[in-house]
């Protein structure tokens, strides 16, 4: 019987001159509830259903743009664990999932602890995440332990990995990237991605790519655009929607 539950215990100067006072910037929170593909409705990536706070993600449909959708299910347990259920929504799915169910062990932080994968009520892998002291992701151990990803910070984001055994880093821009206000850095689970991550939110800021953006008044990003290079026309573009909590 798959049950979520609580997770074991994980072992892990003011200024007194007030006569100047400076307010710090208002911290913009913006929630990404969509990305399509060349704007089209029907052509959805990510579309995500946020309960009335924005403290929980209720739905995520998932998507390349083109094909399958593979819907997830979030439950939440007293705020220490997760399950997800995993689906395919098209009638002739071209995509079959790893797993179809997922229980999401959080920390004491409320970051994911370890991941418990189901397919057909039989455990076939458990994940493991491990944080340094202020609570960003480390390391993505996985699929027997065979597999680990790797992250090195700088700031508020990561600035080189180690993924499936290859080596990144990255080049970012002052724009938000999309992805900063989701919680969980989980994979699509998904058989024929060979498990792409299903969030990113390991940048504050956007990655620089051969591309063009557009982005609003507070440099959340609305639109990636990529061009052909030879005539300068646009092969395929992102767009995004975003929503605001109502705290």
């Amino acid at each position: 019987m798959m049950t979520a539950c609580k997770p074991d215990p994980i072992n892990n100067e003011g200024d007194d001159n007030n006569d100047t006072i400076q307010e710090e910037e208002p911290i913009v929170k913006k929630y990404l509830v969509k990305q399509l593909l060349n704007d089209d409705p029907e052509k959805i990536m990510l579309s995500i259903d946020w309960n009335e706070d924005c403290s929980q993600i209720r739905n995520v449909k998932y998507s390349m743009g083109y094909g399958s959708t593979a819907n997830y299910d979030f439950t939440y347990y007293n705020n220490d664990s997760i399950r997800i259920d995993i689906s395919i929504l098209d009638e002739f799915p071209n995509w079959t999932p790893y797993y179809n169910v997922l229980i999401i062990h959080l920390n004491n932080s409320h970051n994911i602890d370890k991941i418990y994968c189901y397919a057909n009520n039989t455990l076939i892998d458990i994940e493991r995440y491990i944080y340094d002291n202020e609570g960003k992701l480390l390391h993505r151990i996985y699929w027997d332990d065979m597999y680990k990803d790797d992250f090195q910070w700088n700031g508020e984001n990561v600035v080189k990995s180690n993924i499936n055994g290859v080596e990144y880093s990255y080049e970012l821009t002052d724009y938000f990237h999309p992805h900063y206000m989701i919680p969980f850095y989980m994979s699509d689970q998904i058989f024929e991605t060979g498990g792409r991550p299903l969030f990113t939110p390991l940048w504050k800021n956007m990655i620089k790519d051969n591309c063009i953006y557009e982005i609003d008044q507070d440099k959340y990003i609305t639109k990636k655009i990529y061009k052909d290079n030879t005539t300068d026309t646009v092969r395929l573009f992102y767009s995004y929607y975003y929503t605001t909590s109502n705290k």
